[in-house]
């Protein structure tokens, strides 16, 4: 977790000081078996140790995943939004991992030769003695002028030893001379916590003499879990210590409800030992959020060692949260649909208030539905492309290349637009998808129109807002982080036809035909194959309806969407919306104030489907189906089959949808549900014939899929 503020060159030396000391990999749900002791004669704490699991990201509810936030003081607050773990009872708690050295540590047996390796330096203080909260200066000595390396150094302070005691990592030095540095350091103002060989303690901010210490200055293999590479003594005067010794309150937290739904927003408040320092900040604890017992006293401080070489997971301030029920399924009855749009890209697409679908092929696309089917060539594509920065893929037929994203026109029935899978000189990662379009049947192809300032891979999708078609694009340069992401200041930019592509306007995008002003932003760049992709959720202003010039806020809750899933907002009324997301452990939100607030609504379990929260694979899919029953495929942990459910209104469980999908091996992929009017529509795709592709579309009558 990275705190506001922080610089690369921060994170780089973070990351770098966690390679040194060794991966440690924790436990999902550690059990933590020891106590902390204190530094005064107060007895072991009683109680049971604390329960430890890192919360599911989409229970993070602090923008750029920055939950925990710590003063120097050691004041700490914190958000997290209840988890869905199957629980009546959880244990909220702060969490950290400390890396220091064991008692059978052995010094690394590879090493990085250094330019400065036979160098060394020691230290002075600009004071003897300081105040709690004191900022003094640290004058580093040199024996060697310094290389250029070594002034590019980001080494560590150290507060009572860098073994055991407290860091302030990634320290900005001032060269006064080759042989000369000047660094600041803030003297504690509150108790800290200390480890040494797997023994961790909470040191009370009292009067003595520490050592103020350097280490990985001169960038040697293992450096930080090594002895200071110097060290001066400084003399603390502090009042009489008011936490952590005996008699006085140590670590504390309250949680702003005890009580609590799943999805809930919780904040915790309270004070916390200093676990470590960057740029003169604390650097916050995590969450812990874990299935607990209600019959249980948990101890307010306690660890458990990780690896042989020093690694020490620790928790704190655990506080106990009970879950009560909310809202159901069964609850909502029946659910009627006003209007509904997808997230991402769709290779397959109904055209509106018609039978008539759009399929993206392996040579070509097809149209279904009409009086007869169409067959849409794509060999101009390729040619279309020539001047742009982009090339069709070469994972891809080149010739009579298949697109990943198509829409057809409203009104004008020779008009089709497509995404294709592309690639900046067939280099990938990244795959962008290029926007093009047809006006005669794919006769022959265009790239659509580039607004001022930016890229053909900033395409985010296509849309459509009553008669009007929107390419929709990404602006991730010019962000502003007061409004969502992809937006120029809170406004989606786009190219716009309302004449079949004949002619565009640059434009920006508006509030949909019909229910509220809640529409997904452009998609951003796809990086699905190695990680996530993300698209914004963008709420309008209220009672807005206009089609465009929309100025876009963010909700209280959703404000993006893993793409990589597909999404599926629905529109149920003017003020109603429900948003099913395969990939969140809320799959189910809903919304009675036009997007501005959310909650959960339970779902029963599909039978066998035993992910953990956000973790579902991606070929997992829903769909809200016009006469209210929820649609979801799923594939089966641990095997490659993929299953149909449907759950009836009001219904309290699935039901298998049987001979729906054939038995799938790993060679078969199945698109994310559509649905058209009566029917539920997906494709696969077999690649088992010696990776030639087999496609197959489904436009099935839903009063036909009964279980």
């Amino acid at each position: 977790m990275f705190t506001f503020g922080e610089t690369a060159a921060v994170r780089t030396h973070r990351k770098r000081n966690i390679v040194l000391l060794g991966a440690v990999i924790v436990s999902a749900a550690i059990v933590l078996a020891s106590c902390a002791t204190t530094q005064n004669s107060s007895p072991p704490p009683k109680g049971t140790p604390a329960p430890t699991a890192d919360i599911p990201p989409s229970s993070v509810c602090g923008q750029d995943g920055d939950y925990v936030t710590q003063s120097l003081n050691g004041n700490f607050t914190a958000c997290f939004r209840v988890p869905s773990l199957n629980s009546s009872t959880l244990v909220a708690s702060l969490q950290a991992v400390f890396f220091s050295r064991s008692k059978s540590y052995h010094p690394p047996t590879t090493t990085i030769t250094s330019p400065d390796a036979g160098n060394s330096v020691s230290l002075t203080l600009g004071s003897k003695s300081a105040k709690p909260g004191q900022l003094i200066s640290v004058f580093g000595h040199l024996k060697e002028p310094a290389t250029k390396a070594l002034k590019q150094s980001i080494p560590s302070l150290c507060w009572d030893g860098c073994e055991a005691g407290l860091l302030d990592q990634a320290t900005q030095l001032h060269w006064l001379s080759p042989t000369l540095f000047r660094a600041k350091f803030k003297v504690p103002e509150t108790a800290w916590l200390t480890r040494k060989y797997g023994i961790v303690s909470v040191h009370p901010l009292i009067s003595g003499t520490y050592q103020v210490g350097i280490e990985c200055l001169f960038n040697i293999s293992g450096c930080a879990l090594r002895p200071a590479e110097a060290s001066a003594p400084l003399q603390l005067i502090a009042p009489n210590p008011q936490r952590c010794v005996s008699g006085k309150q140590c670590e504390t937290m309250t949680l702003s409800s005890t009580k609590a739904q799943v999805g809930d927003k919780i904040i915790m408040k309270g004070w916390a030992p200093l676990q470590s320092l960057i740029g003169r900040s604390a650097i916050s604890y995590s969450i812990s959020v874990a299935a607990g017992s209600p019959h249980r006293t948990y101890r307010n401080l306690s660890y458990v060692p990780l690896s042989e070489n020093g690694g020490i997971s620790i928790i704190v301030t655990p506080r106990v949260l009970h879950v009560v029920p909310g809202t159901t399924w069964a609850d909502l009855g029946q659910v009627s649909t006003v209007s509904s749009t997808w997230s991402g890209f769709s290779a397959v697409t109904p055209k509106g208030n018609s039978n008539i679908v759009a399929w993206c092929q392996p040579l070509n696309l097809v149209v279904t539905g009409g009086a007869h089917r169409e067959s849409i060539p794509t060999s101009g594509v390729p040619a279309a492309l020539g001047g742009t920065s982009l090339t069709i893929f070469s994972g891809g037929n080149k010739t009579s290349p298949s697109c990943s994203d198509v829409l057809l026109d409203p009104k004008y029935s020779d008009s089709i637009y497509a995404g294709f899978s592309t690639a900046q000189n067939d280099s990938a990662p990244p795959i962008y998808i290029a926007p093009l379009y047809s006006t005669n049947d794919g006769a022959s192809w265009h790239t659509v129109p580039i607004p001022k300032g930016m890229t053909i891979e900033a395409f985010g999708g296509f849309t459509t807002i009553g008669d009007h078609v929107l390419a929709l694009f990404d602006d991730d340069v010019n962000e502003n982080r007061q409004f969502p992401s992809g937006t120029r200041d809170g406004y989606s930019v786009a190219e716009v036809t309302s004449n079949g592509g004949v002619t565009w306007t640059t434009s920006t995008q508006g509030c949909p035909s019909a229910g509220p002003c809640m529409s997904f932003g452009a998609n951003g760049v796809n990086y699905c194959n190695m990680s996530d992709s993300y698209q914004s959720l963008l709420l309008g202003p209220p009672g807005a309806t206009t089609a465009s010039g929309v100025r876009w806020t963010k909700s209280s809750w959703v404000t993006t969407v893993n793409s990589c899933f597909s999404q599926q907002l629905v529109a149920t009324s003017d003020h109603d919306l429900l948003l099913l997301d395969p990939s969140s452990q809320y799959s189910l939100l809903r919304s009675t104030t036009s997007g501005r607030t959310w909650s959960n609504v339970a779902l029963p379990l599909v039978p066998n489907m035993n992910y953990a929260p956000d973790s579902a694979p991606q070929g997992n899919s829903y769909a809200l189906a016009g006469d209210g029953s929820l649609f979801a495929v799923m594939q089966v942990p641990a095997t490659p089959r993929e299953d149909l459910y449907r759950l009836y209104p009001s219904a309290t469980s699935w039901c298998r949808v049987p001979g729906a999908i054939p038995a799938l091996t790993s060679n078969i992929t199945i698109s994310p549900l559509r649905v058209d009017g009566p029917n539920l529509l997906w494709s696969q795709i077999d690649y088992s014939n010696n990776g030639k592709e087999k496609f197959s579309m489904h436009d099935v009558a839903i009063v036909k899929l009964i279980c």
